[in-house]
């Protein structure tokens, strides 16, 4: 079903590209910065004639009807009628479960910061030797997903319970004995909780709700979840099953699982923070029309769930027409931006993806502009096009990646009538790669051999022009890997002019060898905006009207090469 990369390559690309290695490797995260990063953001949201207001303290005697006689959340989800705007005050709402059965605007008062928490506080903890022990513990969230997801070497991933000591989380362990400093233990047969960290005179903050906001029923489509932030569920702070939800400004972060999951069409995330979630940030399936825009994507995969299956920043699924924008997505344990599976349609630009193991991944999937986006310092690939067709690889600014564009074909192939009948046959054809700046990259710039399926790489990518490549020294080849057939499926081309002799392809590209970076204002603090006098300045084919629409900007004249907004 899903990817699993790492069987779909040559040993001479696992050789090349060092996947093997760099796929299961975790990221370091520091736990002071998983405690102190999370943030939600001030909002002025205008608060509505008939609103209700809720707080931590509010009590069902009050009149809900004014921010000074607010009421408990409970009473207001059950008593407001559909439609109605619902408006919390700032503070913390412990052990939170909310499904809505009605449509609902859920919004932060204004310039406050109302935190939705799937964990309760827990006191009356006794000394068991040199760890300290919770009685009548009533709490366990065993492993509920595939066991492909689980990487053998991290096999606690799954286990969904979570503590948080002042802020900062415990890992679990999978049985009393290994219980130290910094660890904790859930026991669900003796109802005890075990944990080898103090917990005397602190906060100490365990998951008890498997789910936060849970938009499924059809009555409450169209719902709106705003300015809150959502943390410590087991599964996902946000589920969307029904049509027409937004969730804007909102922080999904620290879930065991997922910031959010969309299974409906039409649903739009805009201005969130999606970070710190044990294996993924967004999960999107028959998500069709998703809008993913100016989110902060990061810091997922914090439990070190497999890699090459579903942990990433966001994974798309069988969905059509999901357009992501505007999204930094960065520092994620797994791949950044991944459409996988039959999905179509894609649009991802404009988007920074920084620091993950592939930053944007197309899969499987037909049809996708990826355009205007910095992808850099992605430590398997920047783009990575594999068993897919119709990418359209437009202005990209690609720099630091181990590979900065990766395309390949492999033996997999769709057998759904109905879906080869659309074009989605998971082969890889018709990618098109122009107007981008191959910038410095850490092994190959662009990584396109056939030699999985003996095959010209032309067959895979018959238009390849306009687009420029940067090395520091002329001793630092090029590096354009490429199969001129398919008994010569991985040719290693040192500089560009013998990749355009031996192809025919890249005529108006070019090969720039500078001790000093000419492009950048100043790339070695990722400040990839063109300088003045960069010979990306002017040198982009005219773009395509649908791909200039997408990026935002105008059609049919000259662009700079590289990312242009």
């Amino acid at each position: 079903m899903n990817s699993q990369c790492n069987k779909h390559f040559s040993l001479h690309m696992l050789a090349k590209l060092a996947l093997a290695v760099l796929m299961t490797t975790p990221f370091a995260v520091p736990q002071t910065a998983i405690a102190a990063a999370i943030n939600i953001k001030r909002t002025n949201y205008g608060i509505p004639n008939g609103a209700f207001f809720v707080s931590p303290t509010g009590q069902p005697g009050n009149s809900g009807r004014s921010a000074n006689s607010p009421w408990p959340i409970s009473k207001a989800i059950a008593s407001a009628p559909s439609g109605a705007t619902i408006v919390f005050r700032g503070g913390t709402y412990r052990n939170v479960r909310l499904p809505l059965n009605k449509r609902f605007t859920l919004q932060a008062y204004p310039n406050e910061q109302p935190w939705l928490k799937g964990s309760t506080i827990i006191t009356g903890w006794v000394k068991e030797g040199n760890i300290w022990r919770k009685d009548g513990w009533n709490y366990s969230f065993p492993p509920n997903q595939q066991a492909r997801a689980v990487d053998p070497k991290f096999p606690m991933a799954g286990y969904r319970d979570m503590v948080y000591i002042n802020g900062v989380p415990l890992k679990q362990v999978g049985n009393k004995a290994r219980v130290g400093p910094g660890t904790f233990y859930v026991d669900p047969r003796n109802k005890k909780l075990y944990v080898g960290s103090n917990p005397n005179s602190k906060t100490v903050e365990a998951t008890t709700q498997a789910e936060g906001i849970i938009v499924w029923n059809n009555s409450a489509a169209g719902s709106v979840v705003r300015g809150l932030g959502l943390a410590h569920y087991a599964d996902q702070a946000i589920k969307i099953g029904t049509s027409g939800v937004t969730v804007e400004n909102t922080t999904m972060a620290r879930n065991a699982m997922e910031g959010v999951t969309v299974k409906s069409p039409n649903v739009k995330l805009r201005g969130n923070n999606i970070s710190y979630n044990g294996r993924k940030g967004v999960g999107a399936s028959y998500a069709h029309r998703l809008l993913l825009e100016n989110n902060v994507i990061s810091y997922n995969n914090l439990e070190n769930f497999s890699t090459s299956w579903s942990a990433s920043g966001v994974k798309i699924l069988w969905s059509d027409g999901v357009v992501a924008r505007g999204n930094t997505v960065a520092n994620n344990k797994s791949m950044g931006l991944w459409a996988d599976e039959s999905s179509s349609n894609i649009t991802f630009v404009n988007n920074v993806a920084r620091n993950n193991i592939i930053g944007i991944y197309f899969e499987i999937s037909h049809k996708a502009i990826i355009a205007s986006n910095v992808v850099h310092n992605n430590s398997t690939a920047g783009i990575m096009i594999l068993n897919a067709s119709a990418a359209r690889i437009y202005n990209n600014t690609l720099a630091r990646n181990h590979a900065n564009l990766l395309v390949q074909d492999t033996s997999r192939r769709n057998t759904k009538a109905k879906e080869i009948s659309k074009g989605i046959t998971w082969t890889t054809r018709n990618t098109v790669v122009k107007n981008n700046v191959f910038w410095n990259s850490n092994g190959p710039m662009f990584y396109a051999p056939g030699c999985a399926v003996k095959q010209a790489s032309r067959l895979m990518i018959p238009a390849t022009n306009n687009n420029a490549y940067y090395r520091r020294a002329a001793s630092r080849p090029v590096n354009l890997i490429w199969g001129l057939s398919g008994n010569q499926c991985s040719q290693n081309f040192t500089s560009l002019a013998s990749f355009r002799s031996a192809t025919g392809l890249e005529g108006n590209s070019l090969d720039v060898v500078n001790s000093n970076d000419p492009f950048f204002i100043n790339a070695g603090a990722n400040d990839f905006r063109l300088k003045g006098g960069s010979p990306a300045m002017g040198r982009g084919e005219p773009l395509p009207a649908d791909i200039a629409n997408a990026i935002g900007v105008s059609a049919g004249r000259k662009v700079n090469l590289g990312a242009l907004r």
